[in-house]
């Protein structure tokens, strides 16, 4: 049976050791690749597709949060597990509208981490304990924000808005592609995205509401 393959990325070495050692104790997966920085990840992911990308949240120079968007970029379907000392409800949200496949902390015990590790290569989505509380909360201030009127928080990333701006330009998700330098089907996978946060039907929908709202940044 073809083993997970496990990519760590974490500027502490120590840790990422024993992160290491641990993995390839088990049968059913090992780690194939190692990063310090976001940028030496992003590097080293160009050539090798692991099959879970363990993820510090912060570190020197490009964050985990920055990483794993542009990582996602390239191959949307990657799963990434957020691997954090910190459960601040922005960076708990932002890794779960970014894309990422779970979060949990660094205080959590080997048997969780190896569980979610598992959960992920599944296709599935691996958030708990207070994580999953703050998801809960961010969801329910939402829907109550929404009922009384008000604008809902929705948060694009830099890409999003620049893909958004163009299609209110009347561009096609070629010409995007090509001006952005990415492919048709990263473009795809944010104009999905984008429905999702918007929680509209079509892409006309979002960027009207956007126009409204002002939710677009100018350049």
């Amino acid at each position: 049976m073809k083993k997970i393959g496990v990519f760590l990325v974490d500027d502490h070495e120590i840790f990422r050791n024993g992160l290491k050692q641990l993995i390839n104790s088990e049968t059913d997966m090992e780690v194939t690749g190692e990063a310090s920085s976001g940028e030496d990840a992003i590097q080293q992911l160009s050539e090798i597709q692991p099959d879970v990308i363990i993820m510090d949240i912060r570190m020197p120079g490009m964050n985990g949060l920055e990483t794993s968007t542009r990582l996602l970029e390239k191959n949307p379907r990657g799963r990434i597990l957020f691997f954090s000392l910190f459960d601040e409800p922005d960076y708990v949200a932002a890794a779960l509208e970014m894309g990422a496949s779970g979060y949990i902390l660094k205080d959590t015990s080997n048997k969780i981490f190896l569980n979610a590790i598992r959960t992920i290569h599944q296709g599935r989505y691996y958030f708990i304990g207070e994580v999953s509380d703050i998801l809960v909360k961010k969801y329910l201030d939402a829907r109550q924000t929404a009922g009384n009127g008000g604008t809902p928080d929705i948060s694009l990333s830099r890409r999003e808005e620049q893909i958004m701006r163009m299609i209110s330009q009347g561009r096609n998700n070629k010409d995007i592609a090509e001006s952005l330098n990415i492919s048709i089907r990263t473009i795809e996978a944010h104009r999905m995205n984008i429905l999702r946060k918007f929680q509209v039907n079509s892409i006309e929908e979002a960027v009207e509401y956007s126009r409204i709202n002002r939710l677009l940044k100018e350049d």
